[in-house]
């Protein structure tokens, strides 16, 4: 593995030494590489301010051909995972998992992941009682598992310097963000109406959102709920769409909710929560 990179972005003036660390905020990174990807730990800020929120991100860059996961994986394979060292009192949230991409590696088997490059965005609460000026080390030890026709499990650690200031700028990692948070999912809006229906070997998905859909794909959060590699079977409605969903083999008890992820062509990632009912409880 080659030893950490750094890269600074801006600098400190001697006379001006308050004032560059809010404009240009010292910022460091070190990026590593493995021998299929190379991942850096970015900030969107260039620097954390007391009392509010700090977005970092993990940004994974695959060699061609390969591939890492989703928070539901699929058939196979494990999800990135992060160890976070932080200063005392700052808290990291949930990785925000950009919409996935389903993966169909033969007739029987899918999975969800992405291919070239993902960036994976955490929050972190910033203390109001911190310190400032100063700077701060943040690190993470990083686990993924890459595949092509073979899986890798792979780790670094990877480092950030980031200045504490009264006010922050945005970084020149900061348009990745935005591309990226354009693929997190947003909460299904209030006024959809989303119901779940259990059949024998299938569940039906219906949402009406005002207009006829074509296109939407499902992915589940939950494992071993439907069968991954199974066609979904999009009906158009007049307010919306059907998505039938083939049950998984592997499904030994009843599903209560579908939780997961809906992809509609041309109006983005929305997450859903449907209740599932019986034909019996629809009587």
């Amino acid at each position: 593995m080659n030893p950490s990179k750094i890269n600074v972005v801006g600098g400190i003036r001697s006379q001006f030494a308050f004032a560059a660390f809010l404009l240009a905020a010292l910022l460091t990174a070190g990026a590593q590489n493995s021998k299929h990807a190379q991942v850096e730990l970015l900030s969107r800020e260039t620097a954390a301010v007391p009392g509010k929120e700090l977005i970092l991100g993990v940004h994974i860059k695959l060699e061609p051909g390969w591939h890492i996961y989703w928070l539901n994986p699929g058939d196979s394979g494990q999800p990135p995972s992060f160890s976070w060292q932080l200063p005392a009192g700052w808290n990291v949230g949930e990785i925000r998992w950009p919409r996935p991409e389903r993966m169909q590696s033969s007739p029987t088997l899918a999975d969800y992941g992405y291919h070239d490059d993902v960036l994976l965005m955490v929050p972190v609460k910033v203390p109001a009682g911190q310190t400032a000026p100063k700077t701060e080390d943040i690190r993470v030890d990083a686990k993924w598992l890459v595949c092509r026709e073979v899986c890798i499990p792979e780790k670094t650690q990877l480092a950030l310097k980031i200045p504490i200031a009264k006010t922050a700028g945005s970084s020149a990692a900061a348009p990745s963000f935005v591309t990226t948070q354009r693929q997190v999912p947003k909460p299904a809006p209030a006024s959809w109406k989303i119901s779940a229906q259990s059949r024998k070997d299938e569940f039906l998905l219906t949402v009406g959102m005002g207009v006829s859909v074509r296109n939407a794909q499902f992915f589940p959060l939950d494992e071993g709920q439907i069968d991954n590699a199974a066609q979904q079977r999009v009906e158009r409605t007049i307010r919306g769409f059907r998505l039938t969903l083939k049950k998984s083999d592997l499904l030994t008890k009843p599903v209560r909710t579908l939780r997961g992820i809906l992809v509609i062509q041309g109006r983005g990632a929305w997450e859903l929560n449907a209740p599932v009912l019986s034909k019996t409880a629809l009587k």
